[in-house]
């Protein structure tokens, strides 16, 4: 086990380009694990200094509960893949898209995420939605087993009641999570799609949307990002993006019912610069395209400056949005614009494979809504401590308006500054959760500011 500490060389590359709270916290040295027994020499470490501790595998927590003052054990160099007929077991340090570069190879994928860079571990613990998540349903529900050192110290194959916990509320309340057992699925060929859509007619491309993407087939998976950027002149813009598991003509068809959909509402808003791309094999498995093409691309943190700061706000909603409240939200978005802010909506639709689990069959309780959306508010790295209050009061305000309507938050959108926060990620699953963490935990050994 090596462990850095600040000034050390390695130290600033484990420091984030964008927080997602509005302060960074250092800690007092990283323990660079590579195997189960550096992570219990570095509990240990942690014990004999009086530290607190969390776990970081890909270190993507929007509400940085993989940092802390204390002792970050890092669990990123332990890269275990080791694939079987249909399945494959994957260790704390596998990034979603090394898992699918290896997986397509065998002609295999899991659903386990969206972004190429985030920890397959990680994300399948908090719930795991990716590109396929409504024809296969979500990364936890492909769980078969876990291996978890314990707070006290044993290593175990996670027995029935533990297993389930892991299954949507697992990143680093019950234990270290060392290896999962994942089912997997054969890859299947798609059609990308990409089209924008003027800023003013936005609000009517939304509103068919959630009329329409909840109930489309379960092998649609077709999301849209409403976009700010960071040049006031520029206008907003929105793009509808994602893949269809099927031939082009089949995502052609869908798109007119899209259409239709608008048209029945009053409105018809024009698709423009559509492309429809036929991907199959391994450029299927690995498609991992947000709606600027980026993939999730991470930025390095440039040496001699502090991270920028990307905040988010998210929720399901179980019912639609009135139009009203559509078009308050895009008005929002475009008004008392800044240089250098870029601001943004996601909305994610839900239902298909993933509603036809029972709330209580895993710790993933949000099996029934209609979508899920995520606002966000970026600022670079030298924008001003002012600057940066400024951009997380305007996201509160914004996303405010939108409570009445909101049921719940997605746990790998975790929001630091949450009311209410166990009940939003975990709904009528709390109590039981309560129980498995006193059964493996009672003492609060894992613990981080949203734990159990």
């Amino acid at each position: 086990m090596k462990v850095i500490h600040p000034g050390d060389p390695g130290y600033q590359a484990r420091r984030k380009a964008f927080l997602g709270t509005l302060t960074e916290e250092l800690p007092a040295a990283v323990a660079c694990c590579d195997t189960e027994q550096d992570i219990l020499a570095a509990m240990e470490l942690a014990g004999a200094r009086g530290l607190p501790f969390v776990l970081r595998g890909g270190g993507h927590s929007f509400a940085e509960h993989s940092t802390t003052t204390g002792l970050v054990v890092d669990l990123g160099a332990m890269k275990r893949i080791e694939i079987g007929r249909d399945t494959v077991r994957v260790g704390p340090g596998v990034q979603i898209g090394e898992l699918a570069r290896r997986l397509a190879g065998h002609g295999r994928m899991v659903p386990s995420g969206w972004c190429p860079t985030v920890g397959v571990i990680g994300a399948v613990l908090g719930g795991g939605y990716g590109v396929f998540s409504r024809l296969h349903g979500l990364g936890a529900d492909h769980v078969l087993a876990a291996r978890v050192i314990l707070a006290d110290g044993r290593i175990v194959d996670a027995p029935d009641d533990l297993l389930w916990a892991l299954r949507g509320a697992g990143a680093g309340n019950f234990g270290v999570v060392t290896e999962l057992t994942l089912r997997t699925r054969p890859v299947v060929p798609i059609t990308t799609v990409q089209a924008t859509c003027a800023y003013g007619e936005a609000a009517a491309l939304v509103d068919a949307w959630q009329h329409w993407a909840p109930e489309a087939p379960d092998e649609v998976n077709l999301e849209i990002a409403v976009i700010s950027g960071d040049e006031p002149g520029e206008a907003p813009y929105a793009v509808l993006f994602g893949v269809v598991a099927g031939p082009e003509e089949q995502a052609a068809k869908l798109l007119g019912e899209l259409e239709q959909a608008a048209k029945l509402l009053g409105g018809l808003p024009a698709l423009e610069e559509v492309r429809l791309t036929r991907l199959e094999g391994a450029a299927a498995a690995c498609h991992h395209a947000y709606a600027d093409d980026s993939g999730g691309a991470v930025t390095d943190l440039p040496l001699g400056e502090r991270p920028g700061l990307r905040l988010n706000k998210s929720g399901f909603f179980p019912g639609r949005l009135p139009r009203q409240a559509i078009e308050d939200l895009l008005d929002r978005l475009a008004a008392d614009r800044v240089y250098g802010e870029i601001r943004d909506l996601e909305f994610v639709p839900w239902a298909g494979a993933i509603g036809r689990v029972a709330p209580d069959a895993t710790a993933f309780v949000h099996r029934g809504p209609r979508f899920l959306l995520k606002q966000s508010v970026q600022v670079g790295f030298r924008a001003t401590d002012e600057r940066r209050k400024d951009a997380h009061a305007w996201l509160n305000r914004s996303w405010a308006r939108l409570s009445p309507w909101v049921s719940g938050v997605y746990p790998n959108y975790p929001d630091a500054g949450l009311e209410g926060w166990a009940q939003a990620y975990y709904g009528g699953n709390l109590a039981r959760l309560r129980q498995v963490k006193n059964a493996y935990d009672p003492a609060a050994v894992f613990r981080f500011a949203q734990s159990l």
